[in-house]
């Protein structure tokens, strides 16, 4: 019986002893979660970023002026009546500068930078992120003017849904959040800058005037945005004198800041393998390349698909070259590369483009297909080499017809978005099917027409490999890349 009892207690002890270490250990675990606080900064320890080092955003910056200008005279625009914007949203593609642009502004102000990411108000228990966001509130009202910046906001700010657990507390940590943004806790002038790029995702009640009342959408960077960028980057490596920045800038169409800078960083590793000491436009031309199209390998194909490779790329190129007066032709390869299969035509705006007319799209398609139709016209039958080609030509067309209203059919209209009869799809498909036709059959009748520089030029690439465009034109000329062009240094320079 004593035995039992001895056995009773220590078990009893055992469950008392389990019990204590959970009870301290969940206590651990619940104060660190709500009591982690937000990162404080005060503007000094931000940076010295000013609105001068944000580059090529000029009419966000405009915006964002008005900004400071609220923080610094908050007083002028309460005496007139006006109300103080509570919250800016910045939109836009990752590596464009809205944190950049979030920590310029309290500079300017000179106002404390409550600086968080979404994800850190995101929690399993419920009632934490709410916590947190009380606690951050509170910590920024007791300054005259602060800012509060949260990025990745859509983390915090998605649309709410019903649910338990984690749906229930990502729902009451919004509702908390949305509760300080109306300014129902008295203290100071608190400015919330959030930053995205899921604007679709987010809560239409933190939308809405009252809230984030500004908006502003920063995208890539445009021709003179991209130049500044590549001037400022590049003055933090060694790089030889003659940049021809403006060249770099047309060729890095689509690259937002963040590309730019690791474009140049890529730069000046490939200065560093080559042996020199400064980086060069040669330097840059292929990091452009390297990060645009990846990297080139050798594979093995056989001598029939690299004869077919190099008409099928200078079919691109001569289509590209007299139906595409807007581009330039800046590179034909037939050096396999990670993301273009075993060739690639590089052509290049001569400048920024925003409108696209019909007969610009029909040029687009018709020198996608331009590979195809070299095929078809030297060897009498095609590979699958232009899946690719095929895939983008389609949609081309596709957009052309069903979203932009360019059809014979005569209704400027977004068929997309309209309920259909058969008949209407039908002819809608159609309209695809002409314009793919058509485009294909004026691809051919041009190649027919210069098949001696078709032939000129696929025989270029089958020597070379690679042409520039000062190569190009001597070999439509009837002459051939020069053999100081193949030297390093000159001859795989970008020209632009």
């Amino acid at each position: 019986m004593l035995e039992f009892i001895a056995q009773l207690a220590v078990t009893f002890l055992m469950i008392v002893l389990y019990a204590v270490v959970f009870v301290l250990v969940y206590a651990k675990v619940m104060s660190g979660a709500f009591n982690r606080g937000a990162k404080f900064a005060p503007a000094k320890d931000v940076g010295s970023i000013r609105f001068a080092d944000v580059l090529g955003v000029d009419e966000a910056k405009l915006e964002a002026q008005e900004i400071v200008d609220f923080l610094k005279n908050a007083g002028q625009y309460q005496q007139i009546g006006a109300k103080v914007p509570k919250g800016l949203l910045l939109v836009g593609p990752p590596g464009t500068g809205k944190t950049l642009l979030a920590k310029a502004i309290a500079n300017e102000a000179g106002v404390p930078f409550y600086s968080l990411s979404g994800s850190d108000f995101v929690e399993v228990f419920v009632g934490v992120g709410a916590s947190r966001i009380r606690k951050l509130y509170q910590k920024a009202r007791k300054h005259p003017a602060a800012i509060v910046f949260i990025d990745e906001i859509d983390a915090l700010g998605r649309s709410r849904s019903s649910g338990m657990f984690g749906s229930q507390e990502s729902n009451q940590t919004l509702n908390q959040f949305l509760v300080e943004l109306d300014g129902f806790s008295h203290g100071g002038n608190v400015i919330t800058i959030g930053a995205t790029n899921l604007e679709e995702s987010l809560d239409v009640a933190l939308l809405r005037p009252g809230r984030f009342d500004r908006k502003l959408h920063i995208g890539l960077p445009d021709l003179k945005g991209r130049e500044a960028l590549l001037a400022h980057y590049s003055r933090k490596i060694q790089v030889e004198d003659g940049l021809d920045l403006q060249s770099l800038a047309r060729a890095a169409i689509n690259m937002s800041g963040a590309d730019l800078a690791n474009m140049v960083n890529e730069a000046s590793i490939m200065a560093v393998r080559a042996g020199r000491q400064r980086a060069k436009q040669e330097d840059f031309s292929h990091a452009i390349e390297r990060l645009g199209l990846g990297l080139e390998h050798a594979q093995s194909i056989t001598a029939r698909e690299r004869e077919i490779v190099a008409f099928h790329e200078a079919g691109h190129a001569l289509v590209n070259l007299y139906l595409q007066p807007h581009k330039r032709i800046h590179k034909i390869s037939i050096i396999p590369t990670g993301r273009s299969a075993l060739g690639y035509t590089w052509a290049v705006n001569v400048e920024d483009r925003y409108l696209v007319g019909c007969d610009e799209y029909r040029s687009e398609i018709t020198a996608l297909l331009g590979g195809r139709a070299a095929e078809a016209l030297v060897f009498g039958e095609v590979t699958s080499g232009a899946h690719s080609d095929l895939k983008r030509a389609t949609k081309l067309a596709e957009l052309m017809v069903w979203e932009l209203g360019m059809t014979s059919i005569g209704v400027p209209a977004n068929y997309k978005e309209m309920s259909l009869s058969e008949g209407t799809r039908s002819r809608l498909d159609q309209e695809i099917e002409g314009l793919m036709t058509a485009s294909y059959r004026e691809a051919q009748e041009l190649l027919v027409l210069r098949r001696k520089e078709l032939d000129r030029l696929a025989q270029a690439l089958l020597t070379h490999e690679v042409l520039y465009e000062a190569d190009i034109q001597r070999v439509l000329r009837g002459g051939g890349p020069e053999a100081d062009a193949r030297a390093p240094g000159t001859g795989r320079e970008w020209i632009a």
